[in-house]
């Protein structure tokens, strides 16, 4: 309707317009100009190494908290009686989570040459000359393939 009353009106183009997809089309829009202007800003973390029965492992606050100036930062922790450097201290409670995740898919060439472009910025073609060499050296499997999986022969091989 819109298009064509735009059209006798000497508007061009297709116009689509909804009660759905015009609110969800704008919300992908905002999204994309809060990702377009996003400038990252600095901010403080609080963390704790521990060592306990000869195991380091690295703690957070929980909640977890950022601060965005030192001034913030270091009232909470005259606040909470924090201090930086070495301290004993008692862990009042562990929380221990198994946790599974699958497995990562494969790369199939193209989201390799994608992956590979976005992190170094290297193109497709020098992405598929690595991966044949790497192929005729036999560390790698057939590289010109778009499944990203293994299949049940390639498994048992």
């Amino acid at each position: 309707l819109y298009t064509l009353l735009l059209r006798q009106s000497g508007v061009r183009g297709v116009y689509s317009i909804g009660r759905v997809q015009t609110p969800t089309l704008y919300m992908v829009y905002q999204r994309d100009q809060e990702i377009k202007n996003f400038k990252p800003e600095p901010y403080f973390e609080i963390s704790a190494e521990i060592l306990a029965n000869r195991q380091k492992f690295v703690a957070k606050l929980d909640p977890y908290q950022r601060f965005k100036d030192e001034g913030s930062l270091t009232s909470f922790m005259e606040a909470k009686d924090l201090r930086i450097g070495f301290r004993e201290a008692l862990i009042k409670d562990v929380l221990q989570e198994t946790k599974k995740t699958a497995s990562p898919r494969l790369f199939s060439l193209s989201s390799l040459q994608s992956a590979i472009n976005k992190r170094y910025h290297a193109s497709a073609s020098d992405v598929l000359k690595a991966v044949q060499a790497l192929y005729e050296d036999k560390l790698l499997t057939y590289p010109r393939t778009d499944c990203n999986y293994i299949t049940d022969q390639e498994f048992n091989y």
